[in-house]
């Protein structure tokens, strides 16, 4: 939809009001897919808990010399993942849990006991969630296509209902396979969800009420998150199934989706489908207590508009077409163009920094001392104070400086959380230190990926803009496949995934100064428009030209 299209949209949400009950209540029936979408991207940190456990005894009957072939005076050790032979002191021998593993929680208390993720396939457990954030990057490529061609509304309530019966699905998993690749569902069902939702609620809105979209959306995401820990801690004493069937029927708003969301309004209007948005028209006249007088001129303009844009479409001149052809350029041209590369490279690695630190932190929270439910929870509500900040102050500090900002405050914390850890050993007391670095660096993390949302599409041209942000956010999805085995670093070194994270934000923070500074400016349409901010004066000139009024206005 070019920007006339979008201007008689806009026109007839006004003439029919703009905030009105129509459009309240379909964003609250939209909202309500998002916080649950939040419960299957972290159910791991509960359902594939980590579970206390030891090799087990010979069953009753037999004793350890169908293991260790000695006799004697000699005592067995069961440690975590192998049988250690002892006689007084001296350690004589040691075999792995030939019996297999026992555990201090019920066999079902997690997806770990129950499958034994230990020892040398504990790592199937956090492969699990990187695979979901792998069918995340899938879901998300797919969805768009879907919603294109069908529909924000057959995007969003499929996809629905698709989590629906995946989750269900999980909950009833025989064996480790069947989970991990129903896992892979979960996530590309989840992307579909959070997408459809975004889009869909901004195509219910005129221009100027679209400004606070991506914090509603954004701190409803947060609000779920929360709600997790909390619906999560009444099913701690539970089997992870139970949990698993909670957090999925939580989906069965999809129904209520189904049976009362129209499709979007614009949607319509640009695939042709006239008679489907008169309807609509005139449903949201009557439920906004707008009559048909009212709004008749600009209904009339709805169901015309087609045929008059057919029309349009075959007076474009051939000369117009070369132009655009000539101006059109493809994602080779990133590595092509050294002005592009060099944005790329900088916005990957923040991307994949921001990614790696933000799921880390969240799937590490647990094992944080006191109350992992509410450290869980804590870590959460982070994103809120991080999202009003930069509600108010993107565009009054620039882009540049709340990126710095975000990366060193998230870089800061991670380090800090780190070395705290390390001295927990020794002194009780550094427990809370821990627990409050790692909320700091939670509010970083929460504003890198509001940055990166932010900057990434404006040091772009407009042909090139959707394909790299699509690039920019896969480069994110590699660090969110990553973070899941953080922890097996820590096993190693406490303070090292704190350490790697910190230099990550580091470097981020240093490559932001070949970064233009872009508040202010008009989107560049051309790679022309995007040189000339560095033609004959550099990136540092450019950054001083953030207007007064700007500096201090909100986000738009």
């Amino acid at each position: 939809m070019n920007a006339e299209d979008s201007l008689l949209v806009d026109n007839i949400l006004r003439a029919l009001n703009p905030l009105g009950r129509y459009q309240i209540l379909h964003i609250i029936v939209v909202l309500l897919g998002l916080p649950i979408a939040g419960f299957q991207l972290f159910s791991n940190v509960f359902t594939a808990k980590s579970v206390p456990h030891q090799c087990a005894g010979p069953p009753e009957g037999s004793n350890w010399t169908a293991v260790f072939d000695k006799s004697g005076n000699f005592t067995v050790v069961q440690e975590e993942c192998r049988l250690v032979l002892k006689e007084n002191s001296s350690v004589l021998d040691s075999a792995p849990c030939v019996y297999g593993n026992e555990y201090e929680l019920p066999r079902d208390a997690s997806v770990v006991s129950q499958f034994h993720l230990v020892c040398d396939i504990k790592w199937l457990a956090s492969f699990s969630q990187t695979v979901l954030i792998l069918g995340q990057g899938v879901g998300g490529f797919l969805s768009t296509i879907f919603s294109d061609r069908c529909g924000r509304k057959a995007a969003f309530v499929g996809s629905n209902f698709g989590f629906l019966l995946s989750g269900l699905a999980v909950a009833y998993s025989p064996n480790v396979i069947v989970f991990i690749v129903l896992k892979f569902f979960i996530g590309g069902f989840q992307q579909g969800i959070g997408l459809s939702a975004a889009a869909y609620i901004l195509e219910l809105l005129p221009l100027e009420y679209r400004a606070g979209q991506s914090w509603l959306v954004g701190g409803t995401w947060g609000f779920g998150v929360v709600m997790f820990s909390i619906v999560s801690s009444f099913f701690k004493h539970h089997s992870w199934r139970y949990l698993q069937l909670a957090i999925s029927l939580a989906s069965v708003s999809a129904f209520l989706q189904w049976w009362y969301l129209d499709e979007s309004l614009r949607w319509l209007l640009a695939n042709g489908k006239t008679k489907m948005a008169t309807k609509i028209i005139r449903r949201m006249a009557r439920v906004n207590g707008q009559s048909d007088a009212t709004v008749f001129e600009q209904l009339q303009h709805a169901e015309t508009f087609v045929r008059a844009e057919a029309k349009e479409q075959q007076k474009t001149s051939t000369e117009e077409f070369a132009i655009e052809a000539t101006s059109r350029l493809s994602l080779l041209d990133i590595l092509k163009v050294r002005r592009l590369l060099l944005n790329s490279v900088c916005l990957w690695f923040g991307w994949f920094t921001a990614a790696i630190s933000f799921f880390t932190i969240y799937l590490t929270a647990t094992s944080l001392s006191g109350d992992p439910y509410l450290n869980f929870g804590l870590t959460a509500l982070m994103e809120f104070p991080s999202n009003v900040f930069y509600f108010f102050y993107l565009n009054r500090l620039g882009r540049k400086r709340c990126m710095v900002t975000a990366y060193m405050t998230m870089g800061t914390g991670v380090v800090l959380a780190g070395m705290f850890k390390t001295l927990e050993k020794d002194n009780t007391m550094f427990t809370k230190f821990t627990l409050f670095a790692s909320l700091v660096a939670m509010c970083g993390a929460s504003g890198c990926f509001t940055i990166m949302f932010s900057y990434t599409p404006e040091l772009f041209p407009t042909n090139l803009r959707t394909q790299a942000m699509g690039v920019s956010s896969f480069m994110g999805r590699i660090g969110g496949m990553l973070a899941p085995f953080a922890s097996y670093l820590a096993e190693q070194a406490i303070w090292a995934p704190g350490v790697v994270i910190g230099i990550c934000a580091c470097l981020v923070c240093a490559l932001s100064h070949f970064l233009p500074e872009t508040t202010g400016h008009e989107l560049p349409q051309t790679l022309p428009e995007l040189h000339a901010w560095f033609k004959n004066k550099g990136a540092k000139d450019v950054n001083s030209r953030i207007s007064s009024e700007v500096r201090n206005s909100r986000p738009v």
